[in-house]
């Protein structure tokens, strides 16, 4: 066994390849016991692939892994779990229809002449479920819990099997603040048991709370690693940013001075669902209002809200003062509420041309004598819309032929060319190239001149570069409401994280 205070566990030299992609490249891990190892970055720096190797997901290309001083390798879970190294994925993953006592043993019971014995797992159910707080009847079906129960039930499990390294990724998204905590909570027992967690989160206030080292991937490669005292939830901010003060302090991009109208066009209150709680938001004409919050914390439900494509929520909806309901994105784009999704494959109709994937949105007002379309009326009035956000070229070509930054213009276009007086694109530049990407952006301050925008964005730069106000939602409720010079993309991250 490794002597106290030494690293019982070591990864040297880790390299992951997918085909010509390097996904991690030379990465070294040393974990002790009951440490709580913060693991933050950017999306796509290499987080998730780290955790997939350490919990034998995937295999490493190079490098080489140790328990206790002696080489072992991973080729799959089992064989990982086996040796203690547990991943908790972020989607919960209970049996509903099964007890607390099936969820937490299931695969690894207690067996007497060869039978389950219901009264052992019981008791080691107890004993695991104490070890984490969570004080619910073992006969409970999981379904019944409520989703921190589920996320502690999870844990549960992985002190049954003996867990000792516990890899939990973004354990609180979609969690309420008071419900985040009791997770905290129960990490903080589990390291109390001398658990050796790996913390994958953007939630840096919690990373800050927990970790006694945090370490930064930033392109597939440790950017930083700070330990103790220097860990703040500044210095992560500066970490997940890599951009220093002073560079904010520049302009990124030129605003045109907001004239907007004192009353909001659009205002929704009070929206509550299964993510969000009491939230209200008001948009007016003549500005670009972003929405942005982390994976799970509500954005996409409001988005959902706000343009009729969401289940089950409550909440006034007010269009220029007047309650509306709005049952479908085609029911709000009758009221003028144009919607553009993030995946431009929902939005477009890859086989058809330009012109009619702009057009087909207002076909009804653009109806000829005998209720037919105009083609040459059709051509000219979609024409005119491509023309504002200068999309070039022959409109008759199908739009999967233009660039990602062009498809995302022409999609635009089509709310333009149904008249549509309030525009909310989600993600609007997913895809999109570094220079086409700022010609959007200019694109969709311009039509903010004599319309609503609303941007639903998880980029900091983009709003930083965009918005006139920033809605900022953390764990469910608005945590700030940024204006001016208040918008930035350092107090954009601190703001959600």
């Amino acid at each position: 066994m490794t002597a106290q205070g030494e690293a019982w566990f070591t990864a040297r030299g880790l390299v992951k390849r997918y085909g010509g992609v390097t996904a991690l490249n030379g990465v070294d891990l040393d974990l002790n016991a009951g440490s709580v190892v913060g693991l933050i970055g950017p999306n796509g720096a290499g987080k998730s692939t780290l955790s997939k190797l350490l919990a034998g997901v995937v295999s490493p290309s190079e490098g080489q892994f140790a328990i206790d001083g002696e080489a072992v390798r991973f080729s799959d879970p089992a064989g990982a779990q086996a040796s203690g190294l547990i991943l908790m994925p972020q989607e919960i993953a209970v049996l509903p229809g099964s007890t607390v006592i099936d969820n937490v043993t299931l695969g690894d019971e207690r067996t007497r002449w060869g039978l389950r014995d219901g009264d052992a797992c019981r008791k080691e159910t107890e004993a695991a479920l104490a070890v984490i707080g969570l004080d619910v009847d073992p006969m409970a079906h999981a379904g019944s819990l409520p989703a921190p129960y589920q996320r502690m039930l999870m844990m549960a499990r992985a002190v049954h099997r003996k867990a000792r390294l516990l890899i939990l990724d973004e354990p609180t998204a979609g969690l309420a603040e008071h419900e985040a905590d009791l997770v905290v909570q129960a990490v903080r027992r589990l390291q109390d048991n001398s658990l050796t967690m790996i913390f994958v989160s953007h939630h840096l206030s919690e990373v800050a709370s927990l970790a006694d080292r945090v370490t930064c991937v930033r392109e597939a490669k440790v950017a930083a690693d700070l330990r103790g005292d220097e860990i703040t939830k500044d210095a992560l901010v500066e970490l997940l940013l890599d951009v220093r003060p002073e560079d904010e302090a520049e302009v990124r991009e030129t605003k045109a001075s907001v004239t907007r109208d004192p009353a909001p066009t659009l205002e929704v209150q009070d929206v509550t669902g299964s993510r969000l709680r009491g939230v209200s938001v008001a948009a007016h004409r003549g500005e670009v209002l972003g929405i942005t919050g982390l994976l799970g914390s509500g954005v996409s439900e409001l988005v959902g809200f706000l343009v009729g494509a969401e289940g089950p929520a409550t909440g006034a909806y007010k269009l220029h003062g007047e309650a509306l309901r709005i049952g479908s994105p085609a029911d709000a784009l009758r009221h003028g509420i144009g919607y553009l999704p993030g995946d431009r494959t929902r939005a477009s109709f890859a086989k058809l041309p330009i012109r009619q994937n702009v057009s087909l949105p207002a076909l009804r007002a653009w109806f000829g004598r005998l209720g037919l379309v105009s083609r040459s009326r059709e051509a000219r009035l979609a024409g005119e819309a491509l023309d504002k956000l200068s999309v070039q070229g022959d409109h008759e070509r199908n739009i999967s032929a233009l660039s990602g930054g062009n498809q995302q213009r022409a999609l635009v276009s089509r709310l333009l060319a149904a008249d549509a007086p309030v525009l909310i694109l989600d993600e609007p530049t997913v895809g999109v190239d570094i220079r086409a990407r700022g010609e959007l952006w200019s694109a969709l301050r311009g039509l903010a001149d004599d319309r609503v925008v609303i941007v639903a964005s998880g980029d900091p730069e983009e709003l930083a570069a965009l918005a006139d106000r920033v809605v900022c939602i953390r764990h469910g409720e608005v945590a700030a409401v940024l204006t001016g010079d208040e918008i930035s993309e350092r107090s954009i991250t601190a703001a959600i994280a």
